[in-house]
């Protein structure tokens, strides 16, 4: 038993599903389900009701859930007492991320990490995929956050996976997009695409897709590169074009109908977040309990 898997434990149990909780945590329902029943193992007891509604506790779980929580909040309070004592929270952490995952998702997470640690100053670089490599080696921040594929070459690196998402064609919220829900990439071909400077982290990753298909980015009607992902998607809702986007990037648009989004039919690309540092023995204290405030259990706050 350890922190993770009691917490693991109270977020399957808050949401009565395992699925769920897998879906929360970036974990397949698989392990969280081996881990639970782990759990099982270790007290000899069952705690959870399991039915194809999703699962509640047992008597003894709600025994477990009652002590796990308390244990829980009493680390908290230690781990703020032992804040409290120490320097390290009067610490700059300067973080890097990619325009993607920058500017879309990380102020909001950078806001519930200040809530935890108000004393630590945190400063956010926001460039592409390709500079934020380059800082990172040059130690101007403590460490990056952008996509996998983006970050091949990373070998003198330390690298650690914090995020899945999935990359979209983003169009105009009108028709004849708007009665779809996927396109192919023989289809996109045909429309004007909008694309993101070399060196950034989605272009990266789209060129690296279609290399694996025998297309190359001359394939498709580029009519405009950009740095700016909102100027983007400015044009795109614009009319001006379609371009590519993850998830994260656009579910505020999405969400608000000003875009509308395709799923790559025939070729679904993903995309995975990394967190990129120089060494375990050169990060910072508070380096390291933003990376464990990303890593832990529960749904990481993003904008």
């Amino acid at each position: 038993m350890n922190l993770a898997t009691l917490e693991l434990f109270c977020e399957g149990a808050r949401v009565k599903s395992f699925a769920k909780a897998a879906k929360l945590l970036n974990l397949s329902q698989s392990a969280v389900s081996a881990k639970m029943q782990a759990v099982e193992d270790f007290y000899g007891v069952s705690l959870f009701n399991r039915s194809h509604s999703g699962v509640t506790l047992t008597e003894f779980g709600q025994v477990v859930y009652k002590y796990a929580r308390q244990i829980l909040k009493l680390h908290d309070e230690m781990a703020r007492e032992i804040d409290s004592l120490s320097e390290w929270e009067n610490q700059k952490l300067a973080i890097g991320a990619s325009l993607s995952v920058g500017n879309q998702a990380l102020p909001c997470t950078i806001w519930a990490f200040k809530e935890k640690h108000p004393k630590v100053e945190v400063v956010l670089r926001i460039k592409n995929a390709e500079t934020i490599v380059s800082m990172v080696r040059d130690e101007e921040i403590h460490l990056g956050i952008l996509e996998e594929r983006a970050g091949e070459g990373m070998a003198d690196l330390v690298t650690k996976q914090v995020l899945n998402d999935e990359l979209l064609v983003i169009t105009a919220n009108r028709k004849p997009w708007t009665d779809r829900s996927s396109i192919t990439l023989e289809e996109l071909r045909r429309y004007p695409v909008i694309i993101r400077e070399k060196g950034s982290g989605i272009r990266c990753i789209f060129e690296k897709s279609l290399g694996s298909v025998d297309l190359c980015l001359g394939d498709f009607r580029v009519v405009a590169e950009m740095e700016s992902i909102d100027a983007i998607k400015s044009a795109v809702a614009a009319g001006m074009g379609l371009s590519l986007c993850s998830r994260i990037a656009a579910r505020r648009e999405i969400r608000d109908g000003s875009l509308h989004a395709l799923s790559i039919g025939d070729r679904p690309i993903s995309i995975n977040y990394l967190i990129v540092y120089k060494s375990d023995e050169k990060l910072s204290a508070s380096a390291k309990r933003f990376i464990r405030f990303l890593m832990g259990p529960g749904e990481i706050p993003f904008c």
